[in-house]
């Protein structure tokens, strides 16, 4: 009887510990995708793909600027350079060739590479700088955006990291030539994504 007693309360305690522990909060890393949700846009010979991995904070979104026109006729695509405009803030970046028969750069205006620190921790730029800027061990710690990406998304957000709308202009250079839409850029405007659907 003794046995049977214990049984049931060492299997009552199982359960108890077990729905504590999948009730509790989740401990997912800020650059998480909660959804991949994609916005694409064609203005003249570019194609703008917004991708929003969190719309409802965090600042979890990554624009993609795709070029297929002439000058890549002329020239590789790594001498061709964007001129972006982001609401009013504007950043000139060289292109990569892209593997979809294009030239293209990307911009991240959320967290990366997060990794949970220890205490201690071996060659890790990311932990090392969480660290001794008085980060706490067992937080997350991510790389945040470029200078360049925090210059072009300055106005994407508003203050709780939530997307404003985008309204974008680009254009390519490459060698003092441009395909600027004589001289009045490429437009597009991505409404602000405030779910995952």
């Amino acid at each position: 009887m003794k046995t049977s007693a214990l049984a049931v309360a060492a299997a009552a305690a199982l359960c108890a510990l077990s729905a504590a522990q999948d009730s509790g909060a989740s401990f997912y890393p800020p650059d998480y995708p909660m959804c991949s949700a994609r916005d694409t846009i064609t203005t003249g010979p570019f194609e703008l793909i917004k991708d929003t991995k969190n719309p409802y904070s965090n600042k979890n979104a990554q624009l993609t600027v795709a070029y297929r026109g002439y000058l890549r006729d002329s020239y590789p695509d790594s001498e061709i350079n964007f001129y972006i405009r982001l609401d009013g803030s504007d950043v000139f970046v060289p292109a990569s060739a892209g593997t979809y028969g294009d030239a293209y750069a990307t911009f991240n205006a959320g967290p990366r590479a997060c990794l949970v620190c220890p205490s201690y921790y071996g060659p890790s730029t990311t932990c090392d700088n969480y660290l001794a800027n008085g980060g706490s061990p067992g937080n997350w710690a991510c790389e945040g955006p470029t200078e360049t990406e925090q210059d072009l998304f300055f106005w994407a957000f508003n203050q709780y990291g939530q997307q404003n709308a985008w309204d974008i202009e680009v254009a390519a250079e490459s060698h003092g030539q441009w395909d600027s839409n004589w001289g009045w850029n490429y437009h597009a405007r991505f409404e602000p994504r405030t779910g995952c659907y």
